[in-house]
């Protein structure tokens, strides 16, 4: 029994895996392709892409002998936040932003004690640095994991720095809680970061406004260092105009909100008059 659900659970990582393949980079591609780059052996490989043809959310090209994603899955959660996503300001900022600046733009989010980008827009600058939606860093080591730890209480920035101490294998990576805890509150009061990145990669990074029942979301734009030196002010500055225009969007849309109750109110009841039977 559990092997069983343990097959069961790896077959739907897989899944997900396969449909987070295709992304701007990779509209089609044939088994050999995602077994080699997925690490996967090829005959089960083979048999979750029939599966998944046969659902609608691939389809395949029997010329070629490639699949790729139909509208099905560009569908798939789109019925999650609709206003936000489907057709909303935020998608839409990050194209934006691409293109005005040539570089990658990301669109991320903390989950389990990590960052991951949910949405990438590949730069079409020669130098533009690589992204994948899927791609996991460590919340105390990267600006936008910053930006979303500083979103949190204090006594709650306490117990992830110290969970994240106690997990890190690596005794040079190790913070001190309280200078963290003060930097993460300069940085609350900011809500943006420029990072110029140690390995030649930096990064542009703002923290986008709360939602009620929306996670906290960042969008940073990557770059080589060299380039966030010259223009990572102006980068700053198209992200906060973004920003900006998103915060006027959901004030907006709090304001047309119905009230939260969806109980319909009674009338009042009816007064019966008290009467007297007669009998003849």
């Amino acid at each position: 029994m559990a092997i069983s659900a343990s097959r069961t659970i790896k077959s739907a990582h897989r899944v997900l895996e396969i449909l987070e393949y295709f992304d701007q980079d990779r509209p089609h591609a044939t088994v050999m392709d995602m077994s080699r780059t997925l690490s996967y052996p090829q005959s089960s490989t083979s048999e979750l892409l029939r599966c998944l043809t046969r659902l609608g959310y691939l389809h395949y090209n029997r010329v070629r002998r490639t699949y790729s994603p139909t509208a099905r899955v560009a569908l798939l959660g789109a019925w999650v936040k609709p206003a936000l996503f489907r057709g909303g300001p935020l998608l839409s900022a990050i194209d934006d932003l691409a293109q005005l600046t040539n570089e990658t733009v990301l669109l991320s989010t903390a989950s389990n004690y990590v960052v991951q980008h949910l949405h990438v827009i590949h730069g079409e600058a020669d130098h533009a640095i690589d992204a994948h939606g899927g791609d996991t860093h460590p919340l105390l080591h990267s600006p936008q994991g910053r930006l979303l730890l500083s979103s949190y209480r204090s006594d709650h920035v306490r117990s992830a720095v110290h969970r994240l101490n106690a997990d890190e294998p690596d005794l040079s990576k190790h913070v001190r809680v309280a200078e963290v805890v003060a930097e993460l509150a300069a940085l609350r009061e900011k809500g943006w970061a420029i990072d110029m990145g140690e390995d030649g990669a930096g990064c542009v990074a703002v923290l986008l406004p709360p939602r009620r029942h929306i996670d906290r979301l960042v969008i940073s734009v990557l770059a080589p260092s060299e380039v966030i030196a010259e223009r990572g002010e102006e980068m700053l500055g198209m992200l906060m105009q973004r920003k900006d225009q998103i915060a006027s969007l959901y004030a907006q849309e709090e304001a047309e909100e119905p009230e939260a109750s969806n109980v319909i109110p009674m009338p009042p009841p009816i007064k019966i008059m008290s009467y007297h039977r007669h009998f003849a």
